[in-house]
């Protein structure tokens, strides 16, 4: 039977190991037995036993003897010897034997009912230790399980998580391309004059409305390159009140369209050490989320104060609020905020979540207070304050840096959209730059080795060869090569990478800020009214 146990009996006398047996008859026991220390050592060997009734005097190698041998095994050592003995022993030999393992002593003739009490304890011992073993190997069994399913999951998630960067950045790059045409068309009818005042108010709508689609490919954009651990952040000396000005300029428009107001409540310059771009970031969607949650006409208050060695922004309104008990879901990815009033729009749970994200990376911190539903809700912003610098000169550096419209460059554009490209073209040509197009890599190439260009608009994904090949080709063949830029919906870290590694002096994303283009442009026609090819003292280079 499989829950039999083991016991084994030595003694030299046959009659000895019948008087044993007899008492110890039992189904639940199956008795080994051995004449001698080598028998004895090789039933142990081949079984696992539960204790040992082992005699004192046996020739040759004596119990005590044997005893040591057991107990120095380490296999064995946890076995428990019942010593027999035919005569009274004294107290050193007692110690010996307790010294060699012995849990007890019996003296023969032994008295059955002792033997057996003594030998069913060690039995039930031997039976809870081998339950106990055999459920730590199943716990261990299913500890390897787990460790493998959730090494499998663990695989899976990171798969899945390389899956959605690639999707996300694929997304952008599809939605990016069809918004290149629109921006530029839109930047040229806005600029018309005299316009009609319902064109106006039309293109200004069709303007807001882009602006806001771009925001959020740039949104998801960013909550993929944080988790990555990939987003790069360039941290300078900056006026706070210069970031709130900016914030607040990026969302006017949500503003303007419901009739609401801003005030700005700064009671000192604040200067701090930051990425400025995403600080304005953070700070314009925190506006642009609490217009959305405040009735029309409504007033959004800013507050910027010092409080220690910190620097807080509060953006304050009296709009829907925030239910008890849900403050921090407001920061969780694609949250929806439960409210008792119906109709409440809570977009798509991106902003806010980005934006502690921002704050993370900062080293600052963003919170949300509320007194409930419909009592308002603040956010305050507060980050460490920095070094004290001169805003005054860094300002001062920045609008030496603003470009001059510059005309008459000789332009190449490289795209397959043939919508991308002729508003392009439109819109370099009313720049008064020569504009010249190609729809495929090879005719790219050739037009720009024939036609000798001051600067080359290249997209990527160009069909019968990539952007990237066709920049290496151009600056492999010309001494002297043109300002390349890529324009391209590929946005992430490494799109950035193989277009720097491939030759181009600037990374645009579609659809391209036009203004970012023309200062580039501009910086070209500094260099060529200097009496010098447009590339030859360019070095490529990541734009920003």
């Amino acid at each position: 039977m499989s829950d039999t146990i083991n016991i084994l009996l030595v003694d030299d006398e046959q009659r000895n190991l019948d008087a044993l047996e007899a008492i110890l008859d039992d189904p639940a026991y199956r008795l080994l037995r051995a004449t001698d220390a080598d028998r004895a050592l090789r039933l142990l060997l081949e079984n696992d036993v539960a204790a040992i009734v082992l005699d004192i005097k046996m020739p040759g190698v004596s119990g005590f003897e044997l005893a040591e041998l057991i107990k120095g095994t380490k296999k064995f050592r946890q076995i428990p010897i019942v010593f027999l003995t035919a005569y009274l022993v004294d107290d050193q030999d007692v110690l010996a034997g307790y010294g060699a393992g012995a849990v007890d002593y019996l003296t023969k003739p032994v008295n059955p009912k002792i033997l057996r009490h003594k030998v069913a304890v060690f039995a039930d011992l031997f039976r809870k230790t081998r339950a106990l073993a055999e459920l730590n190997e199943h716990l261990e069994t299913r500890v390897q399980e787990r460790t493998a399913k959730l090494e499998e999951s663990e695989s899976a998630l990171r798969t899945a998580n390389k899956q959605k960067d690639l999707f996300l950045a694929t997304l952008a790059h599809e939605l990016r391309n069809p918004l290149a045409p629109l921006r530029t068309g839109l930047d040229l009818l806005l600029h018309e004059p005299e316009q009609a005042p319902m064109t106006a108010r039309t293109l200004s709508a069709m303007n807001r409305q882009l602006e806001h689609m771009v925001r959020l490919i740039d949104d998801l954009l960013d909550v993929s390159r944080i988790s990555r651990g990939t987003l790069e952040m360039r941290r300078e000396h900056v006026d706070l009140s210069s970031v709130i000005d900016r914030a607040i300029e990026t969302a006017r428009p949500f503003f303007t369209r419901r009739n609401q107001s801003i005030e700005v409540d700064a009671r000192e310059p604040l200067t701090v050490f930051v990425d400025a771009t995403r600080i304005a970031q953070i700070v314009g969607n925190l506006l642009n989320n609490a217009s959305k949650h405040s009735p029309l006409g409504a007033q959004v208050r800013i507050e910027l104060t010092r409080e220690f060695d910190r620097a807080t922004i509060r953006v304050v309104d009296e709009g829907a609020g925030i239910p008890l008990g849900q403050l921090e879901r407001v920061f969780d990815m694609f949250t929806k905020i439960e409210r008792s009033s119906p109709g409440t729009n809570d977009g798509l749970g991106i902003g806010l979540a980005l934006s502690r994200q921002l704050a993370d990376l900062h080293g600052a911190s963003l919170e949300a207070a509320s007194g409930g539903e419909g009592k308002g809700a603040t956010f305050t912003l507060s980050m460490p304050i920095g070094a004290a610098e001169s805003i005054a000169e860094a300002r001062q550096e920045k609008a030496v840096r603003v470009p001059v419209v510059q005309p008459g460059l000789s332009v190449v554009v490289v795209e397959d959209n043939e919508d991308s490209a002729e508003m392009m073209a439109v819109w370099l040509e009313q720049l008064g730059h020569e504009v010249r197009i190609a729809r495929t890599g090879p005719d790219g190439v050739a037009l720009v080795l024939e036609s000798r260009p001051h600067v080359v608009l290249c997209d990527i994904g160009l069909p019968g060869m990539d952007g990237a090949d066709v920049c290496r080709r151009i600056v492999g063949e010309m001494s002297i090569p043109p300002v390349m830029i890529a324009l391209t919906g590929w946005g992430m870290e490494g799109d950035r990478r193989r277009t720097a590694e491939a030759g181009f002096n600037h990374h645009l994303v579609k659809p391209v800020a036009l203004d970012q283009l023309r200062a580039v442009l501009d910086s070209v026609s500094a260099i060529s009214r200097g009496g010098s090819r447009a590339g030859a003292s360019v070095a490529p280079a990541r734009a920003p």
